[in-house]
């Protein structure tokens, strides 16, 4: 029934507008959620081209390890749409999704007037979302956008007192934008009068023109995280252990935005302590990292993202679900970082996909530049032909298309071998087989290009 709300996705187009979001109004409405019941609704908004997920995640964990009771709502799904709501830093239930999704959907239906389309898949579950926590009086809600910021079905709120715009990049250009400043104007859309924004460090320089200026209009007060090293650790921080350079980006906006919560009731006080940084923004305070923080950071698990995962004694998977020019830069750093160049009797995989009409070129350029790959391997986004699990179903989705642009992907690929397989599962078929047949050689994959190719190793992998 989730599946029957998709939407055609050529039919996106730049700019809805505000109509979207007196849509969402209608429905809250009707599931019995008014303007009064969100404005009650103590929210971190986040938006951003990178990092965002990310961002949430590791915000949640610092706030519920000190005993708040969150709610997260995030977006992609890698295995099952369950993953994008999380009560106190846990997937919920599927008796709880189940629950909440019949509610909403009932409630819709029943007072659907004639011709009246119901919500799209994306404003469904954002309504979902809303009613959850209000439902389940969380102490604050962690809401990741979807598309952009200003008409993004998640900006229904009008009273957001602490928000956050991670690293800002080119992606979804035919709805938010073609130069950079268009998409952080879209992006900053969900500044409020009143609340205090936070974006990350490492921003494109163009963009801060037009955050401040949306800051102005938007009666908002703006703030820059500070450097990753810059705060009070209470230990050495490579203790930590798990972090890249851009999860430091991401770590540092996220205790910003978790400290600013906290302390929302006194922010006149502590904004009066920030000084104005090198981009004609403010830093954001130089917060105490405890122990507790310390610990509530190296208990996230955020699938997909710089993740590792040790399959066999010579196997390793390494999945970033990196999709812009920007992420797939620090993805191959990431990579390059933990293993040189000049290491014998180890071979280099790449499984290797994009969505939508990515700069699949671009993407496999800076890869291959960076790292040494001695095979890539390209299949179709799809764990297996003959089973398809429903929270895997996406209507924009052709088969053959999709084996046609493998094939043409493979007439770029000079720099190594490269194969083209039917699915995710044979892929992994084929890497298992390799690895078994040279016992003594030490196989690395990493696994990028696309959220939904990660999330589908990732099911292979678990199964």
């Amino acid at each position: 029934m989730l599946n029957s709300l998709q939407s055609i996705t050529s039919k996106l187009t730049r700019h809805p507008g505000k109509a979207q979001l007196g849509q969402v109004n209608i429905f809250l409405n009707r599931c019995g959620v008014s303007n009064e019941d969100l404005d009650q609704l103590s929210v971190i908004h986040v938006a951003g081209t990178k990092g965002k997920g990310s961002t949430c995640v590791f915000c949640e964990q610092l706030l519920s390890y000190k005993g708040y009771h969150t709610g997260l709502f995030t977006s992609p799904h890698l295995i099952t749409v369950k993953e994008r709501f999380r009560i106190d830093g846990k997937v919920i239930s599927e008796d709880k999704f189940v629950f909440y999704f019949w509610n909403v959907y009932n409630s819709i239906l029943s007072k659907q007037s004639s011709g009246e389309k119901l919500p799209p898949y994306f404003m469904f579950l954002t309504i979902m979302a809303f009613k959850m926590f209000i439902q389940e009086k969380v102490n604050v809600a962690i809401i990741e956008t979807g598309i952009g910021g200003e008409y993004d079905c998640t900006n229904v709120l009008r009273k957001t007192s602490i928000v956050g715009i991670t690293s800002i990049g080119f992606d979804h250009t035919t709805v938010l934008g073609d130069t950079l400043e268009e998409i952080a104007w879209q992006k900053s859309g969900i500044m409020k009068p009143n609340s205090v924004t936070i974006v990350s460090n490492h921003q494109p320089k163009e963009i801060f023109k037009t955050l401040i200026e949306r800051s102005v209009e938007k009666q908002a007060s703006l703030l820059e995280a500070p450097s990753f090293n810059m705060y009070n650790w209470c230990i050495n921080t490579s203790q930590i252990g798990i972090l890249s350079l851009v999860q430091e980006i991401n770590v540092s906006l996220a205790i910003q935005l978790a400290n600013a919560w906290i302390n929302r009731k006194n922010t006149n006080e502590w904004l009066k302590k920030c000084s104005v940084g090198l981009n004609g923004i403010k830093q954001g305070p130089i917060w105490e990292i405890n122990k507790g923080d310390v610990q509530a950071l190296k208990e996230v698990k955020w699938l997909g993202r710089n993740q590792i995962i040790n399959a066999s004694p010579n196997l390793a998977y390494f999945l970033d679900g990196a999709h812009t020019v920007e992420s797939i830069q620090l993805c191959s750093k990431w990579y390059s970082d933990l293993y040189p160049k000049s290491e014998i009797n180890v071979k280099n995989i790449l499984i290797f996909n994009v969505t939508a009409l990515r700069d699949y070129g671009t993407f496999l350029k800076i890869l291959s530049t960076v790292n040494k790959i001695d095979l890539v391997l390209l299949c179709p986004i799809v764990t297996s032909i003959m089973n398809r699990r429903l929270d895997t179903v996406d209507i924009n989705y052709d088969y053959n298309e999709q084996l046609v642009k493998c094939h043409n992907m493979k007439k770029l690929i000079d720099f190594c071998n490269v194969e083209v397989l039917e699915s995710i599962d044979e892929t992994i078929k084929h890497v298992q087989f390799c690895s078994s047949s040279e016992k003594n050689t030490y196989f690395r994959v990493l696994v990028t290009g696309s959220l939904k190719l990660v999330g589908g190793v990732l099911e292979v992998l678990q199964s």
